[in-house]
């Protein structure tokens, strides 16, 4: 006996009027259970007739019978090779959109995730997508994701050394469009076969940690300040070293609930949204130094939303990154007065507070296990490898402690 064979076919769905027309329906029958699915089409009772009539003179809905024949012929071509059949497994294929040519186009996938991020207030990632996109774009345009091969991506690096871009930049570019990538592939607009990164390894490279001497960071804490601006540079800078080497973002956005008498409470800004599910607080003693800063510079506006008076609750994304902007480059300016005076060497960007404090429990034998916390970072590997660019000045102590015997 013949196995029954599920087949497809039309219907006007006369229960539902909408301004004397009804939804067109497709039916998929599988016996002895049914199903119904939306079409686009909306006809008049006298229309379906016409179109199921045997003699239909009306051009317009002679093209309209067309159209209707190919959905079910689509449906019974999806349901012929359907085995075994499913209902789910039919809407699966039949809802699937057809990709269009702008679909295949590197700047589509691009614009449209920049403009999630921008919908999400979250201006610098939006910023770093559009530059590496300007920058593909740049080395060539119209880009597809055919073009995006294993020899491409070589290319692209080399082309990007020999412009002057580091091998860190380059690996954030790099990384960039592989996560546009892998969205594309998610959605089944990527084929698996077309995905260069299986075969191409994005360049690694540690940025070399810069952080100050014990006798460097006795210096800047009896330094005194020649201008007003040095003294909310060094002050700023200090309370960064003095929090667990909070950055300056972090610092910003605190607010008057994240703090007490004797300690701050923070969630990294960086990670917010990253780690939604594995929120880390990080709680910092405020040792009397930090206390004093913080009293120093905080908002005078008790109705302040924020501890320091930088930013304010009814700003756009824009504007608070062009506020922090300015803000940590007012901090480095300061510092690099400071450091010129002092006569440093290294230089005293904000980054170097939080490599500084680091450097500075490692030396005094603090475990790397405190120091991940205090850091807020996801793992003590990650506080390892972070460390790790620390570790010849450690080295050098202790070959000296080889011929060091004293007096």
């Amino acid at each position: 006996m013949e196995k029954y064979k599920p087949t497809a076919s039309l219907f006007l769905d006369t229960r539902r009027e909408k301004k004397g027309k009804y939804p067109l329906k497709l039916t998929i029958y599988n016996n002895p259970n049914k199903k119904r699915y939306k079409t686009e089409y909306d006809l008049t009772k006298d229309e379906w007739a016409k179109i199921n009539g045997p003699k239909l003179k009306d051009e317009n809905l002679k093209v309209l019978r067309i159209k209707c024949n190919a959905v079910v012929k689509h449906a019974q071509k999806i349901l012929d090779d359907l085995t075994p059949f499913s209902f789910e497994g039919f809407e699966e294929i039949y809802y699937v959109k057809a990709t269009t040519k702008q679909d295949l186009t590197l700047k589509h996938w691009f614009d449209e995730y920049i403009k999630e991020l921008d919908a999400q207030g979250r201006e610098g990632t939006r910023s770093t997508y559009q530059t590496t996109l300007n920058s593909l774009l740049a080395f060539k345009n119209n880009l597809v994701f055919a073009d995006v091969t294993p020899e491409f991506l070589t290319s692209y690096e080399d082309h990007m050394i020999k412009n002057g871009k580091s091998p860190s930049t380059v690996g954030i570019y790099l990384r960039q469009l592989r996560s546009i990538l892998n969205r594309a592939l998610k959605k089944g607009v990527l084929k698996p076969e077309q995905y260069p990164f299986k075969n191409f390894s994005i360049p690694a490279s540690r940025n070399i940690k810069k952080s100050l001497t014990d006798e460097q960071l006795k210096q800047l804490l009896k330094y005194k300040p020649k201008t007003p601006a040095q003294e909310k540079a060094l002050d700023f800078w200090l309370l960064s070293y003095l929090c667990n080497g909070m950055n300056m973002t972090d610092i910003v956005h605190l607010k008057p609930e994240n703090m007490d008498k004797s300690f701050l409470y923070f969630n990294r800004q960086k990670t917010i949204r990253t780690k939604k599910k594995d929120l880390r607080q990080i709680k910092v003693p405020l040792n009397p130094r930090a206390l004093k800063i913080i009293n120093k510079w905080k908002s005078k506006d008790k109705n302040s939303a924020y501890l320091f008076p930088v930013l304010s609750d009814d700003l756009s994304a824009k504007t608070i990154k062009g506020r922090i902007h300015k803000f940590i480059k007012q901090v480095n300016e300061g510092m690099e007065e400071i450091r010129l005076d002092l006569k440093f060497e290294t230089k005293l960007g904000t980054y170097v507070a939080r490599h500084s404090f680091s450097t500075r429990l490692m030396r005094k034998g603090v475990s790397t296990q405190y120091i991940k916390d205090s850091l807020g970072h996801s793992s003590v590997a990650v506080t390892e490898n972070y460390l790790g660019d620390f570790a010849d000045e450690t080295k050098k102590e202790y070959a000296n402690l080889l011929t060091d015997f004293g007096k």
